[in-house]
């Protein structure tokens, strides 16, 4: 497989950052990173019983100075080689070759912006056994309109990812292939649990498929436990966030003079919450835990914490594959009380909600990847990601706005509902 020159690419290049010329870019965008060790919690998924949980938040934010700054190009990590490898071969050179061609250019370490007023902020959850990076067009796209996003690594179940003190955790498949068990009380196996989830999906269901889809995400057990620990991820880097914002930089591991100009200049009363594939059930339990959080995004993700008791009371944007994973989305729209936009992308399988399909554009024979236009799935994925978190964190144009700029994709398959007290009309 080829990482780099592909044929047609420029056009599809040409035509994405074509679409992005209508939104203000007023800002250069800046990336670095903190790691800090949360000494709450022992790390569960490691043989050590001294070993605890460390965490990797990523930044992108926006900037008004580059000068000589050190420019980076999309999806490097860190200190690290990028993509998940740090023993890289002859292809992975190949392809950062070709990843440096690419439209996107960060400044590494760079101050933060001057601004009046300080930025909100947007936290991201990547997908399992993914990387902070997979969805960074989009994370750029956020920061040059003014937000300051931070992507959450999870470690042991991210492909690869930068801890403290220069260490690193890569994904061990022999040491999490039980993780996701299911309960012993379950009247199906794993495989059975997943087949009859998906035989479900995509359809009206009555109130005894409704209370089996209940009853079958209950029984997952290792995927709620895992979804747990990565919830308590986002409270521990939102809590980091804050020491950022009053200058309080203990438990911090990493920080450059760079992460000083970050105080005062977050937004933390005004933020949302992305998710991609497991990371999209994380933001909704993150977003409904944390008040100051206004509105979350889901792409493609199951829904591993649902319980008929939890309705979600902020506003949600849940975006599916053409062939739905899970019978779970219909049951989760059904019972939410505020906003709601349920988008079935038409030709979009479950990694094309990611820039998987930007990176490689030819690369259309993989597993997940669905037939729609590489460069039409990325506009679209951001175009709808972006404008909503306008909508709902800056109150930028109208709920029926929204709704229009969305019915300019005709892959878009959308079901919606207002929420109570609604005043984005």
């Amino acid at each position: 497989m080829k990482h780099y020159a592909y044929v047609g690419c420029i056009i599809g290049l040409i035509l994405l950052l074509h679409s992005n010329i209508a939104h203000s870019q007023t800002y250069s965008v800046g990336v670095t990173y903190i790691a800090a060790t949360d000494y709450s919690r022992t790390e569960k998924l490691t043989p050590r019983y001294d070993d605890y949980r460390d965490v990797l938040i990523k930044l992108w934010y926006p900037i008004t100075q580059t000068g000589d700054l050190d420019a980076r190009y999309l999806h490097f990590h860190t200190e690290e080689f990028p993509y998940s490898t740090a023993t890289p071969s002859e292809p992975d050179y190949q392809f950062h070759a070709y990843l440096k061609t690419l439209p996107f250019t960060t400044y590494k370490n760079a101050p933060i912006a001057h601004s009046d007023t300080p930025f909100p902020v947007v936290f991201y959850s990547h997908g399992y056994q993914s990387t902070v990076e997979d969805k960074e067009i989009l994370m750029i796209e956020l920061a040059k309109r003014g937000y300051i996003v931070a992507s959450i690594g999870h470690p042991h179940h991210a492909g690869f990812v930068t801890q403290s003190h220069g260490q690193s955790a890569t994904y061990d498949h022999e040491a999490r292939k039980d993780d996701f068990y299911i309960s012993d009380q379950a009247d199906v196996n794993f495989d059975e649990l997943v087949a009859e989830l998906y035989q479900l999906a995509g359809r009206p269901l009555n109130e005894s498929e409704v209370a089996r889809v209940y009853q079958l995400m209950a029984w997952a057990e290792g995927d709620r436990i895992a979804l747990s620990t990565w919830v308590q991820d986002m409270h521990f880097a939102y809590d980091q966030l804050v020491r950022l914002q009053y200058g309080q930089y203990w438990g911090i591991n990493y920080l450059g003079e760079h992460l000083r100009t970050f105080k005062g200049n977050l937004d933390l009363t005004q933020i949302a919450a992305i998710g991609l594939s497991f990371g999209g059930p994380t933001v909704a339990a993150f977003c409904e835990q944390v008040f100051q959080c206004k509105a979350a995004i889901n792409l493609d993700g199951l829904h591993f914490n649902l319980s008929p008791t939890t309705p979600h009371s902020k506003p949600y944007l849940m975006m599916h594959s053409d062939t739905p994973l899970s019978a779970d989305y219909t049951v989760v729209f059904n019972q939410q009380k505020a906003d709601t936009y349920m988008m079935k992308v038409k030709e979009a399988l479950h990694w094309d909600f990611s820039d998987y399909p930007y990176v490689f554009p030819n690369d259309r024979n993989r597993e997940f990847l669905g037939t729609i236009d590489p460069y039409v799935v990325t506009e679209l994925v951001n175009s709808a990601s972006v404008e909503f978190i306008d909508l709902y964190l800056k109150g930028l144009g109208t709920r029926n706005q929204y709704l229009e700029t969305l019915s300019n994709f005709e892959q878009i398959q959308l079901q919606t509902k207002t929420g109570e007290n609604n005043e984005n009309q």
